[in-house]
């Protein structure tokens, strides 16, 4: 019975206001036995029925309008006001239900007034019955508005309060992950990359493959410890992730070639076709391809062999960016468990921009392939 509740939201007014319309309409062509309804009671009630719409957007007017016409109806010969009573009793419901204010009182006194105007004969007679019949048809139904309207409030500050706490927890649970991530794997690898930097000017290398080989664990460790630090400055204030950007757009291409060169320089044969549209990709679009390349040709590198053959192609077409890595095996067999995270990772990586990822074997190898949308790139 949810929907019951969310029936007195305020976007549901016009909804309202029909099942009462509709009851009104049902009520004047539904007209019990013995009873009937005159020309001038017709005239009201539809006057009253019309208007009804009014209050979807100007309550306090609906209030208004209704209360004149309950008010008059003695007036011009009418007698049997029950369209416009309810109307009244509806129009200051959601007068209290959506106003506050002096609005509310207001109408509240015009409500009253027109009630006792529409029995003036009766109250003249006995006063105290018709003023008890027009606070019941009149105060009431604005006390029950007022009362949803606080709840609607208490139930927005609670939604207020349970929003804040989670940012709150949310903030909290950041500072904790970028406190380790710079207290614990920053740390880690700054003394790596402080130890290959020893390790190189120290050390007698007489082979130059030993220090290419070093200089790359220095560049690429001083690489990982400048993205942490990004990283730990965004966790820390996320309204910097704007700002903080991990690869430029377009920088983009000579990134993907760095990463491509490192893998052979561990002995990876990899061919790359990389359309150089890609610099007119927006940031979060150029990370992705960035991290889909580096991770896809470590694991080529894990999983296939230093010494496999690897094909990388990124093409822009369209409304899409196509991304394509294929190996065509090596030494090792092709989906040996590594026991990490770094496909789920990517596929969540490629999701969040509305993209599909697709990994699996393909002939002697293994296929990664994904496709994103192109709305970042330039017109």
């Amino acid at each position: 019975m949810l929907w019951v509740g969310r029936l007195f939201e305020e976007r549901y007014t016009a909804v309202r206001l029909t099942l009462v319309v509709l009851s009104g309409v049902g009520y004047l062509t539904l007209t019990p036995e013995g009873r009937s309804v005159s020309t001038v009671d017709l005239i009201l009630a539809i006057g009253v029925l019309a208007f009804a719409y009014v209050g979807v957007r100007w309550p306090f007017a609906s209030v208004v309008w209704v209360s004149l016409v309950l008010g008059l109806g003695s007036v011009v010969g009418g007698d049997n006001d029950t369209v416009p009573t309810i109307g009244l009793a509806w129009a200051v419901f959601e007068l209290g239900a959506r106003c506050g204010g002096w609005r509310v009182w207001t109408g509240l006194g015009l409500g009253l007034a027109g009630h006792i105007a529409s029995d003036l004969g009766e109250f003249l007679d006995g006063p105290q019955i018709v003023a008890y019949g027009a606070a019941a048809a009149v105060a009431a139904p604005l006390l029950l508005g007022m009362h949803v309207r606080a709840l609607g409030e208490l139930n927005r500050q609670a939604a207020t309060r349970a929003a804040q706490e989670q940012t709150r927890v949310r903030a909290d649970e950041r500072t904790s992950i970028a406190r380790e991530l710079h207290d614990l794997v920053a740390h880690h690898v700054a003394s790596i990359v402080l130890r290959v930097a020893v390790a190189r000017d120290v050390l007698p290398l007489d082979d130059p493959r030993v220090r290419r080989v070093l200089d790359d664990v220095h560049a690429t460790g001083s690489s990982a410890l400048a993205d942490l630090r990004k990283l730990v400055t965004v966790l820390r204030d996320p309204g910097t992730a704007q700002q903080v950007l991990f690869v430029d757009p377009e920088g983009l291409p000579v990134a993907l070639r760095a990463a491509v060169e490192r893998s052979a320089g561990i002995g990876l044969n990899v061919q790359a076709d990389i359309d150089p549209e890609v610099v007119r990709l927006d940031a979060r679009t150029a990370l992705a391809l960035l991290r889909l390349t580096q991770e896809g040709l470590a694991n080529v590198a894990r999983h296939a062999g230093t010494a496999a053959r690897a094909r990388l192609s990124i093409r822009l077409g369209g409304e899409l960016v196509a991304f394509e890595l294929r190996d065509f095996g090596g030494t090792v067999a092709p989906g040996q468990a590594g026991g990490g995270h770094g496909l789920v990772g990517l596929r969540e990586r490629v999701e969040v921009l509305g993209g599909r990822l697709q990994a699996g074997p393909a002939d002697a190898g293994w296929l990664l392939r994904a496709s994103l949308p192109a709305s970042g790139a330039a017109a």
